[in-house]
């Protein structure tokens, strides 16, 4: 497995995948690029008074539910700190696309079921089904943080909106921090801690909501070529 394809595999979307030669080359999450850990006690004592978790999980669910189809660019941040950019398309329900920019060869489709990641250089596709990421807090119908997820903490600090969360099932490893803007309730970035403690971030731009979205972007045929896997 590719160095490229352990850096998505430890982002959102994979994060059910590990493997030693990312363990090797990732920097450690106390010194990555930013702390995902609870927000200070001082920071919360401030804001108790005025931020209610309730509302705020509320309207998180409400802007993961009410937007169908959206598209943006992204920034990802690997454990080792190299960087890679590309557009995520989204339709809900089920269905995602990560088309990564030049040099990279990946490109990683949801299509309800399962999500790939395909890999041009190696000429590999590997497949897990799409239940066992944390994709499917995002992705699922009816979206529903609280019920879906063990939340471990919410709060609100320089201007955003913070929800971390942990699989109920204990099937996935690690957790996931997602970061959501306070007023527009809208999904901007998030941080995925794998069970060895190394991080990645996803940073959300240009974001585009009620686009139309070819539904074919959310097929990855499954090649003929036998020097092509598929790992269920």
């Amino acid at each position: 497995m590719g160095a490229m394809m352990i850096e998505l595999f430890l982002s959102l979307a994979l994060m059910a995948h590990n493997a030693p030669e990312a363990a090797a080359e990732a920097v450690p999450a106390g010194s990555a690029v930013v702390n995902t850990d609870v927000a200070p006690a001082e920071t919360e004592a401030a804001n108790a008074e005025v931020f209610d978790t309730d509302a705020a999980l509320s309207g998180v669910n409400g802007w993961l539910n009410g937007v169908d189809n959206y598209r943006a660019r992204f920034t990802q941040i690997a454990p080792d700190f190299s960087s890679s950019t590309g557009i995520l398309s989204i339709r809900r329900p089920g269905r995602l696309r990560f088309e990564y920019d030049a040099p990279s060869p990946l490109l990683v489709v949801a299509d309800g079921t399962t999500v790939a990641i395909e890999d041009s250089d190696l000429e590999t596709i590997d497949r897990v089904p799409l239940r066992s990421t944390p994709l499917w807090w995002i992705l699922k119908p009816d979206v529903n943080l609280a019920e879906d997820a063990n939340v471990t903490d919410v709060w609100q600090e320089d201007g955003y909106v913070y929800v971390a969360v942990q699989d109920r099932n204990e099937e996935m490893d690690g957790t996931a921090l997602f970061v959501f803007n306070p007023e527009t309730h809208a999904l901007e970035e998030w941080f995925v801690t794998d069970s060895m403690g190394y991080t990645t971030r996803v940073t959300l731009s240009d974001v585009e909501t009620d686009v139309r979205l070819n539904p074919r972007l959310f097929v990855l045929d499954e090649p003929q070529d036998d020097r092509r896997r598929r790992r269920q």
